[in-house]
């Protein structure tokens, strides 16, 4: 009896980890003016902070402005990550002088159709930053989640040909 107990015990506790774990993000897709079901919410976050993290350049001096969160959130389509409790990412400063860790409450990241998408957007407690220069494999990741359905567009179908990285 106490060896069954035990085992209830762990499961419940094991379960009750997974839920938190699965609450820690919220992920919010759009494609085509159309709300996209997530799956696996904390796999496509941590794409995102991957695409985020291995921007070369801080753009936000000249791709953010009053109103750009707004028009991302309403365009037809993007990716928008909101994390419980703020995520520490190594991000390029504004001055360039390297990467600096910073909490990020959200990732916002536009998916136009027709191009690459020229920014990543992020939000701490105090400003809004944008981030450009990534590393295509870490889009390509993004690319093959199968809930955001990229890979039915010729921009992004071809990010699955890129060479093997060695």
């Amino acid at each position: 009896m106490r060896v069954s107990a035990s085992i209830l015990f762990a499961a419940a506790f094991l379960g009750s980890v997974a839920y938190v774990s699965a609450a820690d993000v919220q992920v919010r897709a759009v494609r085509d003016k159309r709300e996209v079901s997530i799956a696996y919410p904390e796999r496509v976050a941590t794409k995102l902070i991957a695409i985020a993290e291995s921007s070369s350049v801080n753009s936000t001096a000249y791709a953010v402005s009053d109103e750009t969160w707004a028009r991302i959130l309403g365009s037809d389509s993007f990716v928008h990550a909101v994390f419980s409790t703020p995520r520490k990412m190594r991000l390029w400063d504004r001055d360039f002088q390297g990467r600096k860790e910073r909490m990020v409450g959200e990732v916002l990241f536009p998916l136009p159709m027709n191009s690459d998408p020229p920014h990543i957007y992020l939000k701490t407690e105090k400003e809004t930053i944008s981030l450009t220069k990534y590393d295509p494999y870490a889009l390509r990741e993004l690319a093959l989640e199968d809930d955001l359905r990229l890979r039915a567009s010729p921009r992004y179908d071809l990010l699955l040909n890129l060479p093997s990285k060695r």
